[in-house]
């Protein structure tokens, strides 16, 4: 069982990046905001902890792909992501990457299935 739980979040783990910028593509959203809306976006089949969620938005702030702001809501300060043009770009080409290896990822398993019946 340990060896499933590593193979899935090893496979999650490849995937943060791209459903964050995902997300991002709709609106700005805060930190929470953006966990809850890939949670409810996903079924409750993808959830990202906050402790994996801020290392990737740091890396796109650093290179460009996002930008942010502070909003004061209520009483509470909240850090606001916006994806850039640079960052939307980058998306895409992440998105028709994960395509074409999900589609090839597809053809093998359906041959196993197939030849399991």
């Amino acid at each position: 069982m340990d060896a499933v739980l590593l193979s899935t979040e090893s496979f999650k783990r490849g995937t943060v990046d791209l459903v964050v910028l995902s997300v991002l593509t709709e609106k700005d959203m805060y930190g929470y905001e953006i966990v809850k809306a890939v949670e409810e976006k996903s079924g409750g089949n993808y959830t990202i902890p906050l402790g994996t969620l801020y290392p990737v938005l740091y890396r796109y702030l650093e290179s460009g792909y996002l930008t942010d702001r502070d909003e004061i809501v209520g009483k509470r300060l909240r850090k606001y992501y916006h994806l850039e043009d640079k960052g939307r770009e980058h998306f895409r080409e992440m998105l028709a990457e994960y395509k074409k290896i999900s589609a090839g990822v597809e053809l093998i398993t359906k041959a196993v299935d197939n030849s399991e019946k």
